[in-house]
């Protein structure tokens, strides 16, 4: 029987519990999660924006949301696509939040 690949909900959550899972994934997979991530935090970067497009007002902190997420989103599709594998696996696995479960 074929074993299945994660999907990429799965992997999203698996990147902040088990780095060792992730790390066996392969390159694509890795490259495909780092993109999903990327469109993510590219999303919560876009929030403060399109909401004062169509009129609605936030206290200044919600500014934050564009200046961390807009920027990380950019080098995570960047390094999709340009990064070496080593990269991208950086950019995935945050071993100081690693649970190990």
């Amino acid at each position: 029987m074929k074993e299945r690949e994660i999907g990429l909900i799965e992997g999203f959550l698996l990147c902040l519990c088990d780095s060792h899972t992730v790390r066996l994934q392969t390159s694509q997979w890795k490259r495909g999660l780092l993109v999903f991530s990327s469109g993510v935090c590219l999303e919560l970067a876009a929030l403060p924006l399109l909401a004062v497009l169509i009129g609605w007002e936030f206290p200044w902190f919600v500014w934050f949301l564009t200046g961390f997420f807009g920027p990380l989103g950019i080098l995570g599709l960047y390094a999709s696509k340009f990064g070496d594998d080593r990269l991208v696996e950086s950019l995935l696995v945050l071993p100081k939040l690693d649970l190990e479960l």
